[in-house]
């Protein structure tokens, strides 16, 4: 036969076995089974893994046998674990639906998967499926299988959620965040962290500290290097003082404050925020720290700035 990857294959007759395909109670076996379904369901093309190559010559007979035509056949590589066997188990394989539960986009698992053992000749990597239905050619197929990385498929998911309005991103995010947190600030803060996602799993504990009361975290984080417990307490204080007065309350005139802090007491503005952080998130890394606050509101800010100086002041004692 003339395979639509492989090109033209041929076997010697006496190396198929004779097999069992219909069991002395009727019930018939996998391969007289696959060859009916696929007639009477009028299938006009059969696109499946290469490991049933070995089966076609069996299924070529039972197609004569019927008199039937045989569909056009294209049997593709497999996709490959990193250490060059087939994806399995053991490789952390998994059903289409952990994906989805991952924080996986349906657009980046088909565009990433199109690319394994397809190629479309050019540069460009990024396919919708309309983009794919277009430009795909089986011609393009490779016969060496691809191997599978996950750092790749991370890569595409995150360029298509950056690829989405706020508005779906937030539907998508609804799934991964508990069901009280407030939609109007997860509307707020999904832009700011759209470019610094991979999944949408990574979502809910990059944002959890807009939507809780209890930060818990080591103090020690709060100290930036070069300085120690009593200098970040008076550097937190005078941070304080410029926010509870800071009106209007937005992020430009947040960041104006933070960094007149910094210049006064001589610190670099990051020497500075990396305090502020991790008193108001919880963490030192985040969603950009200005807009957080801004979100945050004035009054909770503060209370979390004076938290910070009581475990720091516990701390030092």
């Amino acid at each position: 036969m003339d395979d639509l990857v492989h090109g033209r294959i041929e076997w010697q007759a006496n190396t198929i076995e004779d097999q069992v395909i219909l069991k002395s109670d009727g019930f018939p076996t996998y391969h007289l089974a696959v060859v009916v379904d696929d007639h009477v369901m009028g299938i006009t093309h059969i696109m499946r893994g290469e490991e049933w190559i070995a089966s076609i010559p069996k299924h070529l007979l039972i197609y004569r046998a019927f008199g039937w035509e045989v569909p056009p056949m294209a049997h593709f590589p497999d996709v490959l674990g990193p250490d060059g066997k087939k994806l399995s188990k053991r490789h952390g394989s998994t059903a289409v639906s952990q994906f989805r539960d991952d924080g996986y986009l349906p657009e980046a698992l088909i565009n990433y998967l199109a690319l394994i053992g397809w190629s479309p000749g050019t540069e460009e990597e990024i396919f919708s499926m309309d983009d794919l239905i277009r430009l795909w050619k089986i011609e393009q197929v490779q016969r060496a299988g691809g191997k599978w990385d996950k750092e790749r498929l991370d890569f595409f998911n995150g360029v298509w959620i950056r690829r989405l309005f706020v508005d779906e991103l937030v539907r998508r995010l609804r799934p991964f965040v508990p069901a009280e947190w407030d939609e109007g600030i997860l509307r707020k803060v999904t832009p700011l962290i759209q470019e610094r996602m991979k999944t949408l799993k990574d979502a809910k504990d990059q944002i959890a500290f807009l939507f809780t009361d209890e930060l818990r975290y080591d103090p020690a984080q709060l100290i930036p290097k070069k300085y120690d417990g009593r200098t970040t307490i008076e550097a937190l204080a005078k941070v304080i003082v410029v926010l509870r007065y800071a009106d209007p309350f937005t992020a430009e005139r947040i960041e104006s404050a933070i960094e007149g802090v910094a210049q006064d007491i001589g610190w670099t503005v990051r020497e500075l925020t990396i305090a502020v952080r991790v008193a108001v998130t919880g963490t030192k890394v985040g969603p950009p720290l200005y807009q957080s606050i801004e979100l945050l509101g004035k009054e909770k800010v503060i209370e979390r700035l004076e938290r910070a100086q009581e475990l720091l002041e516990g701390a030092h004692d």
